[in-house]
């Protein structure tokens, strides 16, 4: 499926708790996302992206790439 624009608002959930950094999806396939976040040069490598702020569950991702603010990831 190809990648499908979007510029919803999400959340990453860090580390194995539940604090959240918002983000904005920029586009989504069934594989990957790429988002835009603040200081992207400290998200982990692996994080949860939450659909919702309370989300109890969300989708494991794993950084691809990093450029700026932008952030390219695959799913788990």
């Amino acid at each position: 499926m190809p990648r499908k624009k979007l510029g919803v608002k999400a959340w990453i959930r860090l580390g194995g708790g539940f604090a959240t950094r918002p983000c904005i999806i920029v586009d989504l396939s069934d594989t990957g996302l790429q988002i835009a976040v603040d200081a992207a040069d400290s998200v982990p490598n692996n994080f949860v992206l939450l659909m919702s702020q309370d989300a109890r569950a969300g989708r494991r991702a794993h950084v691809k790439w990093r450029r700026g603010s932008k952030i390219g990831a695959e799913f788990l």
